[in-house]
């Protein structure tokens, strides 16, 4: 059994469209799943260019979000999106125990020791909670667009195909 050829509005390169769809359902890598989402893909673009361009772009905010949260937990600003407030040293910055003395004389100000304290807008959820909100509500509307339906509902475990 071969995959069948993926319609040109579908990206290929720099995303693969296909590729993170298959992803974001949680299906594994066969030749099975392949050739049943291209044929899910293939009917979307002859049915309607709008809606690939809709995919497209929620494909391209997940993806981003992710990239944006990725880029946080390297410069270690992540914690801060998870706290409800935070007061201490400069996120990203490495304080010794000599750093943390008190000195009665100060010569020199270093700016990068300078405390400071966060508070998170929202009552009762947290940023890295709102995130994940959103990357799911992101991942159902292609699920549903494409006539997906997950698996395990809320959390995205796994997704089927529903033939109409």
């Amino acid at each position: 059994m071969s995959i069948p050829v993926l319609n040109s509005l579908w990206r290929i390169t720099p995303k693969d469209d296909r590729e993170l769809i298959r992803s974001y359902a949680g299906w594994p890598l066969s030749v099975t799943n392949l050739t049943d989402l291209t044929a899910i893909l293939n009917r979307v673009a002859i049915t309607s260019t709008p809606a690939v361009v809709q995919v497209q772009k929620w494909i391209d905010e997940i993806e981003s979000l992710e990239e944006e949260y990725a880029d946080q937990v390297e410069s270690g600003k992540a914690h801060l999106n998870n706290a409800a407030s935070y007061e201490g040293p400069t996120p990203g910055k490495a304080l010794s125990r000599d750093d943390l003395k008190k000195k009665a004389d100060v010569l020199e100000w270093d700016t990068s020791l300078l405390r400071v304290k966060y508070e998170s807008g929202g009552a009762g959820g947290t940023a890295g909670a709102v995130l994940g909100g959103r990357l799911e509500s992101l991942k159902g509307r292609i699920f549903q667009t494409l006539g997906i339906q997950t698996v395990s509902g809320y959390g995205g475990g796994g997704a089927v195909l529903v033939r109409s």
